[in-house]
């Protein structure tokens, strides 16, 4: 396996790390990330998938992240991580493109039902073969939106129409509190692409150099005209469903034995097992992702409130 260029693999690291820390601070800000009144949705240990693929799409690219880890936009071009802040925390300014609703970067409004958004993701990958613009489109949901008719519906219709589009099944292992082992009756959740004449590939979504080399194999072969795939990238969903969620369903001591195998402290010892950075170079991008996060927080406080998601839409599409 050839690995990635250092600078690449360093960058990888900062984002990671810059993900986990904003995350952590939207939280303690807002005491609810999802601002739905039932708690927030975290995503935390899941951060590798979105943060892979971000850094192999453009600034045209599609792209849908998994509900929580929406936080990592900042990775993908055309967005910064002022925007994330702006728009969690409903702030609007000038040169602020909102990660919910920005066309032109590739995002568009998720739905409250998962799954739906496929269907509109599957439309972006439509208009990208039309008119030729050399687009594609990344989506990626859980493995409880994933087992959702619209998710299957899209799927057959990217295959039959050869679509720019990869299908990404962030499998977290719980579909609120229904573990995959009672929604599936498969171990290996990339096999559903056989059925649609995809090619199909399982990784280990807590593996940065692993997922992100999988990610650029796949964005490269649809980008060349390949057409569609799916990557079922498992991981463990180690916060709650919801903020509140007494977690009956789970067994004792799982999640603790999953927070063993959290990606942030596994890539920095990766890395320095890799001789990329030492101990120091770790120690010193933590203190740089701090300040700018808290620079970042600092500025975006000062903005104006952006009113409704509806009004955000509203004017977005008034003015395309």
């Amino acid at each position: 396996m050839e690995l990635p260029s250092k600078e690449t693999l360093v960058k990888l690291y900062r984002d990671l790390v810059t993900a986990r820390r904003v995350e952590s601070e939207l939280w303690a800000k807002q005491g609810n990330l999802a601002g739905s009144g039932g708690g927030a949705h975290r995503g935390p240990g899941e951060e590798v998938i979105p943060i892979a693929f971000c850094n192999n799409l453009t600034s045209t690219d599609s792209f849908c992240p998994n509900f929580r880890t929406a936080y990592c936009f900042f990775t993908k071009p055309g967005f910064s991580l002022k925007d994330v802040v702006a728009t969690s925390l409903g702030r609007k300014g000038e040169g602020i493109n909102n990660t919910r609703f920005s066309p032109e970067h590739g995002t568009m409004p998720g739905q409250g039902t998962l799954g739906e958004s496929s269907v509109r993701y599957l439309g972006a990958a439509v208009a990208s073969s039309i008119k030729e613009t050399g687009d594609i489109v990344v989506f990626i949901q859980g493995d409880g939106a994933s087992n959702r008719a619209p998710t299957h519906e899209a799927m057959a219709v990217a295959a039959a129409w050869q679509l720019p589009i990869i299908f990404v099944i962030q499998n977290n292992k719980y579909g609120m509190g229904t573990s995959v082992e009672k929604s599936y009756n498969i171990e290996d959740l990339s096999v559903r692409g056989l059925g649609y004449g995809f090619p199909s590939e399982r990784v280990d979504g807590n593996d940065m150099i692993a997922m992100y080399l999988t990610a650029k194999k796949h964005v490269d072969r649809c980008r060349a005209g390949g057409g569609p795939s799916l990557i079922a990238a498992d991981t463990y969903r180690l916060r709650p469903h919801f903020e509140g969620d007494s977690q009956m369903y789970r067994p004792k001591g799982e999640v603790a034995e999953w927070w063993k195998h959290d990606p942030l402290p596994r890539y920095a010892k990766e890395l320095v097992d890799l001789g990329v950075l030492t101990n120091e170079d770790i120690e010193q991008i933590e203190v740089e992702v701090r300040a700018e996060i808290k620079a970042v927080f600092e500025e975006v406080e000062d903005l104006p409130k952006a009113g409704s998601l509806e009004e955000i839409v509203n004017t977005a599409i008034a003015e395309l």
